[in-house]
């Protein structure tokens, strides 16, 4: 009985030594999480800088994270949408408004207030990357690309749920009736159709970012200068109490201004009230890349002015090279003519970077063989080698340096009796600056003839940019080829 007594008071004695250890380990981790709280964070990235801001939550309240909305801010536009339930495109109108038409004249801007004042229009987002620190906080700036991000992946279907009995029935619209028949006598219940992802339109692919030339943002006022010399000094040998010959350095300028460019969209009301991903999807990605395109072709071939940037082909000191073979209706493809252009730009003193042409014209260069026996048999060796590693894509590739293949490059081209000829383009595409503001600005209306009449809606978009070249030298055109020789 005295050894049983004993060993019980020693497991108890043990028990409490572990208890008293396990509540000094509990303070002990606690104590360190309490320093860790108080302790900065240094130069270390943030969560949300790194991960994006955190998972969408439902519904429409003021620390909402849905994605930015298209369909809501036109409705918003048209009052087909109260604003407190657009309240995310409304915040991010705020913010972007100061941003882009207010630092210049210092004063607050609200969206409420401006349409009572008669600015019925409203700012999206284009690119973060087109805003300064200065303009816009770096923490705004992920705000914003999380929520186009999150724009992307579709609509919930609880928000959807929620926009119906919020906004129409509170209208009077009242739910489809699940017929197949009959709808109104009720017939089978079936199901509503699915609706898979929008099939895109196939679409020319931008050709003078892809090749390399610089974005920058335009300032608040709409215009910007580049300041350039355009003359050098010169010297000379002088000999003993002989003057010497005074020389200038010429200078010039490179202005990029804003200009406008637009696109309008009319499109029923039912599609504002009962808008679904897809047609969200469509609204969105179509205004932006006809806007992108527009301007992608505006710097290639504009004619230049008061209202549309000059294209670079239109530049009057760019390098203009002649066809080895040219022709009364249009001038042959001849390979050395891709090395004449290379040695154009080099003799500039500039750097070669790449090409810009049809993707055919780039397929029948890679067809161009020497002569092997006779002259003009074309049997031999090809000029451009095609490298690849085993496994791996054809990368496009002329006389080694890239090509961006882009339909872009148009076949209005004229000479003698053809008016359907293209051009190839090369040089130092990193001397092509765009100016471009970091957002889009929307209006929408109701009223009007027709707009009322067919109860439409008609939607403006208004991109403000510009195009320039900082040196005209830099770049070389090879033109009037024939695309019946492609």
């Amino acid at each position: 009985m005295a050894d049983t007594n004993s060993a019980l008071a020693e497991l108890q004695a043990q028990a409490k030594t572990n208890s008293d250890g396990l509540q000094a380990l509990t303070k002990s981790l606690g104590d360190l999480v309490d320093v860790m709280k108080k302790t900065p964070a240094g130069n270390h990235p943030n969560a949300s800088d790194v991960f994006g801001l955190p998972g969408v939550r439902q519904g429409e309240d003021p620390m909402t994270s849905r994605g930015f909305s298209f369909i809501k801010m036109f409705g918003v536009l048209t009052g087909i949408t109260e604003p407190e339930n657009a309240k995310v495109e409304l915040e991010m109108h705020n913010k972007l408004h100061p941003a882009v038409c207010s630092k210049s004249l210092g004063e607050p801007y609200n969206y409420a207030a401006g349409r009572r004042q008669g600015r019925d229009t409203f700012l999206a987002p284009l690119s973060t990357s087109f805003f300064p620190d200065e303009w816009v906080e770096p923490k705004t700036k992920i705000e914003m690309k999380s929520l186009m991000r999150e724009s992307m992946r579709g609509v919930d279907p609880e928000e959807m749920r929620w926009i119906r009995r919020k906004e129409l029935q509170a209208k009077g619209y009242g739910a489809k009736t699940l017929s197949w028949l009959d709808e109104l006598t009720g017939g089978a219940l079936v199901a509503p159709p699915e609706q898979g992802e929008l099939i895109e339109l196939l679409r020319n692919k931008e050709a003078l970012i892809n090749a390399g030339a610089r974005v920058v943002p335009l300032p608040p006022q709409g215009r910007m200068k580049y300041p350039r010399q355009t003359m050098a000094s010169t010297t000379y040998w002088v000999g003993e109490n002989a003057p010497i010959t005074d020389s200038n350095i010429g200078t010039g300028e490179v202005t990029l201004q804003a200009k406008k460019l637009a696109v309008l969209i009319k499109m029923p009301n039912e599609l504002v009230r009962f808008a679904s991903p897809a047609a969200e999807a469509l609204i969105r990605d179509d205004m932006t890349k006809s806007l992108a395109l527009g301007l992608d072709l505006a710097g290639l071939e504009g004619a230049g002015g008061d209202t549309r940037p000059r294209g670079v082909i239109n530049n009057p000191n760019i390098n203009r090279i002649v066809s080895s073979a040219p022709g009364v209706n249009g001038d042959a493809i001849v390979g050395k003519d891709i090395y004449r252009m290379v040695a154009a730009i080099e003799e500039s003193n500039a750097t070669f970077e790449g090409w810009i042409m049809r993707p055919k014209t780039l397929y029948k260069y890679y067809q161009l063989r020497a002569d092997a026996v006779a002259q003009g048999d074309q049997a031999g060796l090809f000029l451009f080698d095609v490298l690849r590693d085993a496994g791996d894509m054809m990368k496009p590739a002329l006389a080694g340096y890239p090509v961006t293949k882009s339909t872009q490059v148009s076949q209005v081209v004229a000479k003698g009796n053809s008016t359907s000829l293209t051009y190839v383009l090369g040089g130092m595409f990193s001397d092509i600056l765009i100016g471009m503001f970091g957002a889009i600005e929307f209006a929408a209306t109701t009223v009007g003839d027709t707009a009322f009449v067919n109860d439409q809606t008609w939607v403006r978009g208004i991109l403000s940019a510009d195009i320039a070249v900082r040196h005209e030298a830099a770049l070389a055109l090879l033109t009037n080829l024939d695309p019946v020789n492609l």
